[in-house]
């Protein structure tokens, strides 16, 4: 209860300040201060004596390094001492280049372990070796969701996750390919695996043998030199995954793939160039639904013997000169196709505003025939990244008049073009004459 004094006309009067917040149920309390940053839920501790313990019973908490300013670890290590929940369910630490290399972090997580802990986001960045984790995590039976990241070394020789339903594992270290098998073969109800590996992770042949997983991303940063697209890495991706709907692959590594039971793939994404299995790969890939794909002129080559014949929607990131005859190849075989994205803007993101999309042949459209996809089944085109180019025009004049069923067509304009307007009036004069198609232009 605070107590104010008002002056009014010659009278002073108490006015009495209810701290209504104060007076909330303790569980309510936790729910508000759950919802702002840990740092801020630990200052309360000053507001009075009610709120000095408020804090310490919280079933979540994160600690993030700013990059600008000293490691959180003190506050962390502090903190931590005296929260007092007999239940952690989520713990959220990241910490960067300013943490101190003999900072004790495997107690922590091993304190939050022994607590119920559900979900933990563990992120190292520091200059030291990749550090272990305590070995109760490899047995924890409430975990849910575990993301690790950077200088963490995966050494996993017996463990048992009966939970885990997502894990995440970016930049990690691996102890050897049979920690990875380990770890994969210990989490019977894994439904979703994010994976992002660096050319020095210490596995070769990375195994993906779950029967569970419905959701896969892989994400390889290593790149091949120019001059040697072609050769064998001896690295490999190697998967068995029966229930398998959604696989997103980004990878310019040069590694090869097996890939020997995925029926029930739904959804599928190939970002990246010189797949050292190419054929094998998008053959496992024929049955979906939904496709992204990089276009080059070698992927081409073999979609042009593959039928995706479920195959409804689909986006096209234009790679090499020819791309267009590539894309002609593709639709014939994609029957039923019903919404075609055309995206100019490269997935990498440094070469968004230097990337120059690449210039088609002038022989693309000379075919004595057309996809039956545009005669039969299309009803949505949309094209990223306009920039007004003869050969962007005729790809669009292509669409409208082969197109049979087409209902909408999206444009959406390159974010740096001089003359917008003349631009915007050039589309409008294509779509004359198209009264049943609808035109949306997005500047």
């Amino acid at each position: 209860m605070a107590e104010t004094y008002e002056n009014c006309g010659g009278r002073i009067e108490e006015i009495v300040c209810e701290d209504r917040i104060s007076a909330l149920p303790e569980d309510l309390l936790l729910t508000i201060l759950s919802s702002i940053p840990t740092k801020d839920a630990v200052s309360t501790m000053i507001l009075s004596k009610r709120w000095r313990f408020i804090w310490t019973m919280l079933p979540v908490l994160a600690y993030r390094d700013n990059n600008h300013k000293r490691s959180v670890w003190q506050f962390l290590n502090n903190s931590m001492e005296l929260h007092k929940a007999p239940v952690l369910q989520l713990l959220s630490i990241k910490l960067g280049g300013q943490c101190p290399t003999d900072a004790d972090v495997e107690k922590w997580v091993e304190n939050a372990v022994n607590r119920g802990l559900t979900v933990l986001y563990f992120s190292l960045l520091w200059p030291a070796d990749p550090t272990r984790l305590p070995k109760s995590l490899y047995t924890c039976k409430t975990l849910q969701h575990l993301k690790l990241s950077h200088e963490i070394l995966v050494d996993f020789p017996s463990c048992c996750l009966p939970s885990l339903e997502t894990l995440r594992l970016y930049h990690v270290v691996y102890r050897d390919e049979a920690s990875i098998v380990t770890l994969l073969s210990s989490c019977p109800v894994l439904k979703l695996l994010f994976v992002k590996r660096e050319e020095d992770d210490n596995v070769a042949n990375f195994s993906v043998k779950v029967p569970s997983l419905v959701g896969f991303l892989y994400v390889n940063y290593t790149s091949l030199p120019d001059d040697n697209d072609e050769v064998d890495t001896g690295r490999s991706l190697v998967m068995d995954t029966p229930a398998l709907t959604n696989f997103y692959i980004t990878d310019y590594s040069g590694d090869s793939y097996s890939i020997k039971n995925m029926p029930c793939l739904k959804d599928a994404s190939i970002i990246g160039q010189s797949f050292h299995d190419i054929d094998k790969l998008l053959r496992s890939l024929s049955g979906v639904s939904s496709l992204d794909l990089d276009l080059t002129d070698e992927m081409a080559v073999y979609c042009s013997t593959i039928k995706f014949s479920q195959l409804i929607k689909c986006k096209i990131i234009p790679c090499d000169s020819d791309w267009m005859d590539s894309l002609v190849l593709f639709l014939y075989n994609t029957p039923k196709l019903k919404s075609l994205t055309v995206d100019y803007v490269p997935i990498v993101a440094s070469q968004r505003f230097t990337h120059e999309p690449p210039a088609a042949s002038a022989s693309w459209m000379e075919r004595s025939h057309y996809p039956e996809c545009l005669l039969s089944s299309l009803e949505k085109f949309e094209l990223i990244d306009y920039g007004g180019r003869e050969e962007e025009t005729e790809l669009v004049e292509y669409i409208l008049q082969t197109s049979k069923c087409l209902k909408t067509a999206r444009i959406s304009l390159r974010s740096k073009l001089e003359d917008k307007e003349t631009i915007m009036e050039t589309l409008k004069a294509i779509f004359l004459g198209f009264d049943s198609i609808s035109l949306f232009v997005q500047t």
